[in-house]
């Protein structure tokens, strides 16, 4: 507990220096204490999850409130170091972005992102509900803050006041769920709330999670409460983006897992909705950023399809521990954990490079850009390695997480239950056409910044990429790789952590230690994947095996099985010989280098490359029913003739367009329908206020 505490004490130092320090050294001094903080944070939360056991701390007592009090348990570590890594990741850029603001600009910018790390760190650590609520609101207070810093631009403006408007609301509705369950209790500690919330009667447990799950879910981007999260992204300081996405999308995830976890995984129905409402945030994220040609939106719609899949995951396990079967429960819920731990690496590092993207170039606009390849090589490297871990490619992270999740979804077959399986498979059909979706929208992505020639002068004059992006970049590939090609490594310590709520460690069933004997699974079984390489590297690899198991025991033949690891050595071994035969080839036929037909052009134009319009268009076509897009043309006429036609097409988000919408509507008809009141003389005024004191008056005398 010692390097939290401490890490704490030096994040408070960082706001000292921010305003105390010379100014030429203010920003870099504010960034070395925050890489200070994060190093400490993540020895604090490695040293918890090693420990295996839980560290309470009592900070004081409050006369009404009871106790606030924090906990620091193998969970709560992987979420500190998670949390840390980010903020590590992106403080160069912070730094930088601060030393372009004036002396109190900085120093206010600086403040706010230490305050904003803080209260997710207190927040992940809470023990109790003032702590969890409090720290909660000082997290969504400081999101606030930072979106709308740039308030003299009205968009960021607008963007902030719709985050704080849903964050509030959702806030709202999660104290009343926790209140209702506290009220049960008879304690504001969470362990005693969720204990006590299985005795609660169905009803009462169902408004509880409902309020608790969209209450919270704001902050996860879930549907249909997610409207904020786009226009935030889009409008925060470039810097800020990453930690928005890769850090504090993770307090929604948090708050489903123990607060919702704990109700759900003994009620089927209230799991299958989690699963439905992940599956459909996943599918909508990803048909919505296919439409986006601003890399910043793009990413932030990413976000929600990324979002979505984890609380499917999440919502598949708690469905399988309700319903029986804890193994399955815990592959399901290790399927999410790592998707949302692989989420946070690749998406800081994409939001990281679209900063220095639009730092090079001055735009983030995928139909201007092009060519980023050539002009930065080292830079546009790494961020395609992001978008090939985003899109789920081996040997990357993103395609371990989403094989899990998928093999938990057909392990359903276990089920007997008819609507559970048709649950599951609607969710899977979801999921599955997410996945293609997400891997046309990065080929997309890909294609259109990096690739072809630049679209625009200013792309075309870039400056080289900033190394407060690159280096960030090429460490969270690192990382992406090694969580891709060591899952084996990475599952027994999340088979740990999701044991207490799954009531089994699925790291057997995922990984058997078929370096030594093999527990478990039918001797046929093991001997077979044996044959395939389950047992390369026996002897000096020190892992449980290479190999990722699904097995369905004796009874029931269902049995995948996957190795990132020799995934990779096979890919590696492909290109080999690939390369290799070319260059035989090559050396006994020589090479003709012409000029390729141009059609009687003198030059390739970029503009007839394809842009992110036109590659995302037949998406755009297949989904136009449910995106219902809004044409807007102007024509330019001279002298009776056309001689021009301008058409721009705007996306009304579904959310939008069928609750947000409405209920606004429904605020303005009742706003104008009561504006006579505010109209007229003081008399007026003074009638209305004395009928309401006589209404009053003869109200209280009928109940007495």
């Amino acid at each position: 507990m010692i390097w939290y505490i401490a890490s704490f004490a030096v994040l408070a130092a960082s706001i000292v220096v921010a305003w105390l320090a010379p100014l030429r050294v203010r920003a870099w001094a504010s960034g070395t204490t925050f890489i200070v903080a994060s190093v400490l944070m993540v020895v604090a939360g490695v040293v918890a999850i090693a420990g295996g056991g839980s560290t309470a701390v009592i900070l004081g007592h409050l006369s009404l409130l009871q106790s606030i009090s924090f906990v620091l348990d193998p969970l709560r570590g992987l979420f500190l170091i998670v949390t840390a890594t980010v903020f590590l990741a992106a403080t160069p850029l912070l730094v930088r972005d601060a030393d372009q603001y004036s002396r109190h600009r900085a120093a206010l910018f600086l403040t706010l992102v230490a305050i904003l790390y803080a209260g997710m760190l207190a927040f992940f650590t809470a023990a109790d509900m003032v702590a969890f609520v409090f720290f909660w609101e000082i997290s969504a207070l400081s999101i606030w803050a930072l979106v709308t810093f740039h308030t003299r631009d009205a968009r960021p403006v607008a963007a902030g006041y719709l985050t704080l408007m849903l964050s509030e609301a959702g806030t709202l509705a999660g104290m009343a769920g926790l209140f209702l369950l506290a009220s049960h209790a008879h304690s504001t500690a969470l362990s005693a709330i969720l204990t006590a919330g299985e005795q609660l009667p169905t009803s009462t447990l169902w408004v509880a999670f409902l309020l608790t799950f969209f209450g919270f879910g704001v902050k996860a981007g879930i549907i249909p409460v997610n409207a904020w999260l786009p226009e935030a992204h889009g409008s925060a300081p470039r810097s800020v983006s990453p930690i928005l996405s890769g850090a504090t999308l993770n307090l929604g995830v948090f708050a489903l897992f123990v607060i919702d976890g704990p109700i759900v995984s003994h009620h089927p129905k209230m799991a299958l909705l989690v699963l439905l409402v992940g599956a459909t945030t996943a599918l909508t994220g990803i048909v919505y950023a296919l439409t986006e040609s601003d890399l910043k939106r793009l990413l932030a719609q990413s976000s929600i399809e990324n979002l979505g899949i984890v609380v499917a995951a999440l919502g598949a396990g708690f469905a399988f521990v309700s319903l029986g079967h804890p193994v399955l429960g815990g592959m399901a819920l290790v399927a999410g954990l790592y998707h949302m731990i692989n989420h946070s690496t690749y998406k800081t590092l994409l939001f990281v490079g679209t900063a220095g993207i639009d730092q090079a170039t001055g735009t983030h606009d995928l139909d201007r850009l092009g060519g980023l390849m050539r002009r930065m090589p080292v830079f546009a490297t790494a961020f395609l390695i992001g978008a090939l871990a985003i899109a789920a490619l081996p040997p990357f992270n993103g395609f371990v997480s989403e094989w899990l999740l998928f093999e938990s979804l057909l392990r359903v077959v276990q089920i007997a239950s008819l609507p559970v399986r048709a649950i599951f498979a609607l969710s899977g059909a979801m999921l599955a056409l997410t996945a293609g979706l997400a891997l046309t929208c990065f080929v997309m992505l890909a294609g259109s910044a990096l690739l072809g020639r630049p679209r625009s002068r200013v792309v075309a004059a870039a400056a080289p990429a900033p190394l407060s992006a690159t280096i960030p970049m090429w460490g969270l590939v690192v990382i992406s790789f090694g969580l891709g090609v060591l899952a084996t490594a990475v599952i027994p310590i999340l088979g740990k952590l999701v044991r207490p709520l799954a009531g089994a460690n699925p790291t057997v069933a995922l990984v058997p230690a078929f370096f030594g004997t093999p527990h478990g699974l039918p001797p046929g079984l093991a001997m077979t994947l044996s044959g395939i390489g389950a047992e390369v590297g026996r002897g000096v690899i020190p892992l449980r095996s290479l190999v990722i198991v699904h097995s369905g025991g004796a009874t029931t033949p269902v049995v995948f099985a996957m190795s990132t690891a020799l995934a990779f050595a096979v890919i590696v071994l492909l290109l080999l010989v690939v390369w290799g035969v070319t260059r035989l080839l090559r050396r006994h036929h020589s090479a003709r280098r012409v000029r390729a037909w141009d059609a009687g052009l003198s030059s390739l134009q970029p503009q007839m490359g394809y842009t992110a319009t036109a590659f995302s268009a037949p998406a755009r076509v297949l989904f136009g029913s449910f995106l219902r897009p809004v044409v807007q043309e102007q024509q330019y006429s001279q002298s009776g003739f056309r001689i021009g036609l301008k058409r721009e097409t705007h996306i009304v988000h579904f959310v939008d367009r069928w609750l947000l919408g409405p209920i606004s509507g429904a605020v303005k008809v009742i706003g104008r329908s009561l504006a006579w009141l505010h109209q007229g003389a003081v008399t007026l005024y003074a009638t209305w206020v004395l009928v309401t004191l006589i209404v009053a008056l003869l109200a209280l005398n009928l109940s007495l």
